[in-house]
C-alpha cells in the first residue's frame, strides 16, 4: 500500500479518546483508529509504554503505519501489536499538535493506564549486554526466592566473577525508558505490566526481586549509581502505590524524588507526575504556560491549599537554573540533585501533604509529638505580589560560626554568648546539644521517633574520645574528617575539642575504650543518623550569636538570619539583599530549642513581614 501524506486527525469531543487496532497488510502495517467514550462500555485494550529517539543501545527504529491513504510512524516492535486487540498508544491515539486534546489526555493518563488490561513496556532492541542483564535478573530473582541471608548474598554476589553482570545490569537500567519522567506513572499505575527487550520479556516481580538483592550489596558497581536510582526509585513508588491504602504520594515529594529523570518538556516534571499523585492538588495542566509560570503556580497553589510554607524549603535543593526568572522561594524542578527518601526535614512522615517515599514498613506511626513545629500553632500569614512572597514571621537569631567541610572553609564564632546561663552551657550540655543537632534530634531516617539521648550521646562521645586519645581502634574517615573540620569551633567560649577534653578529664561518665557501631546502613544508630545528616544531606554544624547550636545547609554564611515563618514547620535561613528590606531563601535549618515553637513562646520576638524575592 503506497504511503502518501502524514495522517491528519479528525477532532474528538471532550470525554472521548481514540484506540487503534493493527493488521498486517503484506509488508505494511495497517491500523484502524476508532473513537470511544471515556465513560462508556468500551472493549478491553492494552497500552504500550516506550520512548522514542536515541537510546543507550543505539537508535530506536520505527515502521510506517498505514491508515487509509495516510501514515504514522510506530516502533519497530510491531510483533507484540499484531494480536487483534485494541491498543492505546499515546503517539498514535493523541493528536500531539492539538494542545487542548493533549491537555485533556494528560489529565486522565492515570485512568488510561489503570483501565488497560495490561501494559507492555518496550525497552528497546536486543544487545549483547541485555542478554547478560536479563540472565542476571533471573539469577537474582531465584536468589531472592531462596531467601538467603544478607551475608550469604553479599558473599556470593560481590565476587569478581559477577563483575560483567553488574556492569550489564547498570547499562540495562540506563536504557532511555528508565530515565524518562513520563514512564514513571506507566510503571507504577498498571495492574499488569510486562517488560520487553528485543524478543525477551520479564515481569515486574522479577525486577523487584533483583533490585532488592542488589540493594543488599553495597560493594559492587551498581548500587549507588544513577542507573540503580532510576530503577529503585520506581520500585519505592510502586510499593507504596500498590500495597498501602491512601499512601499519600504528594506531587511535591514525587517531583523531588524523581528530579534526576529526563523530560523533553520541563513542564512535564510536574505534569508527568500528576496522575501518580494521590492527593487532591490545584495544579491545572496548561501547556500554554511557560516552565517558570508552571513552577511558580505550583508553589503558590501548594501554599494556598495547605496553608503551609514548607515548600520553600525545597528551594534550597532545587535552586533556580541559569536564565530562570524564578524567585528564591520557588523550587526549580529542572535542577538535578541526588534523590533521598527524606531529602529535607520538611519531608518528615507526619507531614503527609509534603511526604516522602519511605517504604511501607516505615508507615503507620503518627505520634504528632515527633513532628517539627517551629511556628507552633501559628498559621501561615502570607500574600503574593507578583513573584514576591510576603510572609509573616520573626527573626530568632543570626549565624555566628560554621564548622568547615571538604569544600567549605571553617568560620570561627565569637564564642561569647551572655544570653545563656553557665549551668546550661556546661561541657556535657554543650556536647549533648551537638549530638542532638548531628542527628536532628531523631532516631530514624524517616524522622518518626525521638532521639534516644543516652544511647546516641554515649556513641558520639566514644567516637570523639577515640580520636583525641590516639586510640588504636579505627574511626571511620567520615567522622574523623567531620571532627577535624569542627574541633576548633568555639561554643560558649571554648573550642569543641577543649569541651571534649573537659568531659574526658571530669570522669563522671565512664566510656569504654572500644569503637561503637559505625555501619551507615544501620539507620537507627548514632553513626547511621550522622552519616545521613552530614554526608548525604551535607549539613554543617553552626553556632548562633545568641549561643544556639544547630545544623545548616552548605550555602549558609556568617550573618544569615535564622527565622521562624508562620506556617513553616522548621526554621528558615534568610539573607538580606542589597535593598535591605528584601530577602532570599537559603534553606531550612535545625536549631536546638527552636523546633517546637519554643523560640516564639519564650523569646517573644518582634513579628514582621518578610518580602522574599
Amino acid at each position: 500500500m503506497k504511503q502518501t501524506t502524514r495522517y491528519s486527525y479528525e477532532s474528538i469531543q471532550p470525554g472521548q479518546f481514540r484506540m487503534c487496532r493493527f493488521v498486517q497488510d503484506g509488508d505494511c502495517l495497517s491500523a484502524v483508529l476508532e473513537t470511544f467514550s471515556v465513560d462508556g462500555q468500551n472493549p478491553q485494550y492494552n497500552a504500550l509504554s516506550y520512548t522514542w529517539g536515541l537510546d543507550q543501545r543505539g537508535p530506536t527504529t520505527s515502521w510506517a503505519i498505514q491508515i487509509g491513504e495516510q501514515y504514522l510512524s510506530a516502533l519497530r516492535s510491531r510483533g507484540t501489536l499484531l494480536d487483534g486487540t485494541w491498543w492505546w498508544i499515546d503517539s498514535i491515539c493523541i493528536d500531539q499538535k492539538n494542545v487542548h486534546e493533549r491537555d485533556e489526555h494528560v489529565r486522565r493518563m492515570k485512568t488510561t493506564y489503570q483501565k488497560a488490561q495490561k501494559v507492555i513496556v518496550w525497552l528497546g532492541e536486543q544487545s549483547d549486554d541485555s542478554e547478560c542483564a536479563l540472565d542476571f535478573i533471573c539469577l537474582l530473582d531465584e536468589m531472592s526466592r531462596a531467601r538467603h541471608s544478607n551475608e550469604d548474598v553479599r558473599m556470593s554476589l560481590q565476587k569478581d566473577q559477577y563483575h560483567a553482570q553488574w556492569i550489564a545490569l547498570q547499562r540495562f537500567f540506563l536504557r532511555k525508558w528508565w530515565t524518562r519522567i513520563w514512564t514513571i506513572q506507566e510503571f507504577v499505575i498498571p495492574s499488569a505490566i510486562t517488560f520487553w527487550c528485543g524478543p525477551r520479556h520479564i515481569s515486574i516481580d522479577a525486577i523487584y526481586a533483583a533490585l532488592t538483592e542488589a540493594d543488599i550489596c553495597s560493594s559492587n558497581r551498581f548500587k549507588g549509581t544513577i542507573a540503580f536510582h532510576h530503577a529503585w526509585n520506581r520500585i519505592r513508588a510502586w510499593l507504596l502505590y500498590k500495597f498501602v491504602p491512601r499512601p499519600g504520594l504528594s506531587l511535591l515529594a514525587l517531583a523531588a524524588y524523581f528530579c534526576i529523570n529526563e523530560a523533553t518538556d520541563d513542564r512535564d516534571r510536574l505534569y508527568g507526575l500528576t496522575g501518580l499523585s494521590t492527593e487532591d492538588h490545584a495544579l491545572d495542566i496548561d501547556y500554554s504556560c511557560s516552565v517558570d509560570e508552571v513552577y511558580l503556580r505550583f508553589a503558590q497553589s501548594f501554599i494556598t491549599q495547605h496553608k503551609s510554607l514548607d515548600i520553600i524549603s525545597f528551594a534550597s535543593l532545587f535552586i533556580a537554573t541559569p536564565g530562570s526568572s524564578l524567585p528564591s522561594w520557588v523550587p526549580d524542578w529542572r535542577t538535578k540533585t541526588e534523590p533521598f527518601v527524606v531529602p529535607l526535614m520538611t519531608s518528615q512522615s507526619s507531614n503527609n501533604f509534603v511526604g516522602n517515599l519511605r517504604p511501607p514498613q516505615a508507615l503507620g506511626y503518627s505520634n504528632k509529638s515527633t513532628q517539627y513545629s517551629a511556628s507552633g500553632s501559628r498559621v501561615a500569614v502570607y500574600n503574593f505580589e507578583g513573584v514576591t512572597l510576603l510572609a509573616q514571621g520573626c527573626i530568632i537569631d543570626v549565624i555566628d560560626g560554621l564548622a568547615g567541610s571538604r569544600t567549605l572553609k571553617f568560620v570561627q564564632s565569637s564564642g561569647q554568648h551572655a544570653q545563656f546561663s553557665a549551668a546550661s552551657c556546661s561541657p556535657k550540655n554543650n556536647l549533648m546539644s551537638v549530638c542532638r543537632s548531628l542527628v536532628l534530634d531523631r532516631k530514624d531516617r524517616y524522622l518518626r521517633f525521638p532521639m534516644p539521648m543516652k544511647q546516641f550521646y554515649h556513641d558520639f562521645i566514644r567516637l570523639c574520645l577515640l580520636l583525641i586519645s590516639g586510640s588504636e581502634h579505627p574511626v571511620h574517615k567520615e567522622f574523623e574528617d567531620w571532627f577535624q573540620f569542627t574541633r576548633l569551633l568555639r561554643i560558649h567560649g571554648n573550642s569543641f575539642e577543649e569541651i571534649l577534653r573537659d568531659v574526658q578529664n571530669d570522669g563522671t561518665d565512664a566510656f569504654v575504650d572500644t569503637a561503637p557501631n559505625q555501619d551507615e546502613y544501620i539507620q537507627d544508630s548514632f553513626y547511621g543518623r550522622f552519616f545521613d545528616i552530614v554526608e548525604r544531606m551535607s549539613l554543617r554544624l553552626m553556632t548562633s550569636c545568641n549561643g544556639r547550636i544547630g545544623m545548616v545547609p552548605q550555602r549558609a554564611i556568617k550573618g544569615d538570619l535564622i527565622c521562624v515563618l508562620f506556617g513553616c514547620s522548621v526554621p528558615i535561613l534568610l539573607r538580606r539583599t542589597e535593598h535591605k528590606e528584601e530577602f532570599i531563601v537559603i534553606g531550612e535549618c535545625f536549631v536546638e530549642k527552636c523546633m517546637e515553637g519554643e523560640a516564639l513562646d519564650e523569646c517573644k520576638p518582634l513579628e514582621r513581614t518578610f518580602h522574599i524575592i
